[in-house]
């Protein structure tokens, strides 16, 4: 699946946080742009990235669903996202080695 900018800040804010995140902290991603749309597309943008990685098993939503539309309130993210999320930071990870120096 190929990530737009959005959904690789959600990824990548959730892996930094874990667990249930309210929707509200990925609003921050358009306070860095300069020309931001107004609220109720920023909010539509949201919900539609949490609509398609929900789709491709990324992450977990929490809310409510009725019949026309499902209300999102908090997500998380599955063990596939997670790994999608490693390969966005890089493969390559810092190991805690301590090392003597003489």
């Amino acid at each position: 699946m190929r990530l737009g900018p959005l959904q690789k800040y959600i990824l990548l804010v959730s892996r930094a946080r874990r667990g249930w995140i309210g929707r509200d902290i990925f609003l921050d991603y358009y306070r860095r742009i300069k020309d931001k749309p107004k609220k109720e597309d920023r909010i539509n943008a949201v919900t539609k990235a949490f609509e398609k990685m929900i789709s491709h098993n990324l992450i977990v939503a929490n809310g409510i669903k009725t019949s026309e539309k499902f209300f999102i309130h908090s997500i998380k993210l599955t063990p596939g996202g997670r790994k999608v999320a490693k390969e966005i930071i890089g493969s390559q990870q810092r190991l805690p080695i301590k090392s003597k120096k003489k």
